[in-house]
């Protein structure tokens, strides 16, 4: 005969309601648990909710209620929030357009600017110089400076030198 083991959860009467104990029962193996008692059935307690009086009824259904004043207020704020919406809009096809403008005259620019380099290398390129030189020598009878011509400044500035009048000969 099998033997019958009882274990106990708790010790008074409420928690052995809630938690009841159980006798284990060793059948092919496996242990299975079969309660001692059986407990009573009851009819579970409904909760009555007290009687609330009338003056309680009435705040909460104002409380529920929105008055004219707040539904004003939300009006006046839904319609705020829209016209911000459609002023932020319009502010973003604005600066859509003039990033579109802005990129499309940046390519002008470019464009403009490589025709540019294009005609001037053309026109550097077209430039003799040796023929300049050569032309300037035999024909209109031009020289190079001679060292008595080369007349020599000191100057603390370290940029140009304008000539308002005549340079003296001389030392």
């Amino acid at each position: 005969m099998a033997s019958r083991r009882t274990a106990v959860i708790r010790e008074n009467r409420r928690d052995r309601m809630r938690y009841p104990s159980y006798t284990v029962l060793p059948l092919d193996g496996t242990a299975v648990r079969q309660p001692d008692y059986v407990l009573p059935e009851e009819e579970p307690e409904v909760q009555r909710r007290p009687a609330v009086s009338a003056r309680t009824r009435r705040n909460r259904s104002r409380a529920l209620a929105m008055s004219r004043g707040y539904v004003l207020f939300l009006t006046v704020m839904s319609i705020l929030t829209v016209c911000m919406c459609v002023y932020y809009l319009r502010l973003m096809e604005t600066v859509t357009s003039q990033l579109e403008s802005n990129a499309r005259l940046e390519s002008q620019l470019r464009t403009l600017t490589s025709e540019n380099d294009a005609l001037y290398e053309t026109i550097t390129n077209s430039v003799d110089m040796e023929l300049i030189r050569e032309t300037a020598i035999n024909e209109l009878g031009m020289t190079y400076a001679g060292e008595d011509q080369i007349i020599r400044y000191h100057t603390d500035d370290s940029g140009y030198v304008r000539q308002y009048r005549d340079v003296p000969d001389g030392d």
